[in-house]
């Protein structure tokens, strides 16, 4: 082979990468669209079922001396049932239990307080802006959950997501989560692509997303099947916080299947 020969064909693979490069560059773009358009989808399907659960809870702490008060929180709530049973985090809800097991892990010459709360008031706010009394049928304080339920029967059947109809993600699939502003944000539904960033097995399955701290949001696959709902996986008083934020919580997905059995009860 000629020395011009070898020229030439080391300047056609380096065409050829460049060439190839360049695809590339026009490919990831178009990927990008694509899971943005099918996450527009799933966010078009069910956001209706996303609600805001608006909460007055009374608080008492007593550290020396006992202090009460009384304020206002809206929280996200997934709707499971077309009669409004909707699932909350607990921690949300009742603030208290995060704070005890918070404090169980404090040493014994660290200032110590007791946390109480009481809701007060419940109401469910739908997404087309219909507020109705409700009431909490179920606290499960393992789980992080928490099942509320209007007062009364609903006029007509509420935007509901099928639980039935899951799906089992894979570490590094990516999954949709849809959340709801706050009345400064006028309501606005605010979902987020994220990925699986880890599986617990132990003491229960549960699917840790990797960016996500947006808790009672249901999370999706990219073809509209429910994954979970978003809740807080607490630590015990014995166990460390490695992973987990300021809270002393871990952002987990609860499988949708542990949500049913939940949700069996509280229609018990």
């Amino acid at each position: 082979m000629t020395t011009a020969q070898v020229g030439r064909r080391g300047m056609c693979a380096a065409v050829a990468v460049a060439l190839s490069a360049c695809a590339l560059l026009m490919v990831c773009p178009a990927y990008g669209d694509d899971i943005a358009a099918q996450a527009r989808q799933v966010v078009a399907k069910w956001q209706n079922a996303v609600i805001t659960v608006r909460l007055v809870i009374k608080t008492s702490m007593s550290a020396g001396s006992n202090t009460n008060q009384e304020e206002k929180s809206d929280v996200t709530g997934t709707v499971i049932n077309p009669n409004g049973l909707t699932v909350v985090s607990l921690t949300q809800v009742d603030p208290a239990e995060m704070y005890k097991r918070y404090m169980g892990r404090r040493g014994a010459d660290e200032p110590q307080f007791n946390l109480e709360t009481q809701v007060t008031d419940v109401k469910l706010r739908f997404a087309e802006g219909t507020e109705v009394p409700a009431k909490i049928v179920l606290r499960d304080k393992d789980l992080d959950l928490a099942f509320v339920r209007p007062v009364d029967k609903l006029p007509q059947p509420a935007a509901a997501v099928d639980l039935t109809q899951s799906a089992t993600p894979q570490l590094l699939d990516q999954v949709v989560t849809v959340n709801r502003l706050g009345d400064y944000a006028d309501w606005a539904v605010a979902p987020r692509i994220d990925r699986i960033q880890a599986i617990l097995s132990k003491p229960r399955t549960v699917f840790v997303p990797q960016d996500s701290d947006d808790v009672g949001t249901p999370a999706f696959s990219l073809d509209g099947k429910i994954l979970g709902v978003t809740l807080v996986r607490l630590p015990s008083a014995v166990e460390g916080t490695g992973g987990m934020d300021e809270s002393g919580g871990l952002t987990v997905i609860l499988p949708a299947a542990e949500v049913i059995e939940g949700a069996k009860q509280a229609a018990e």
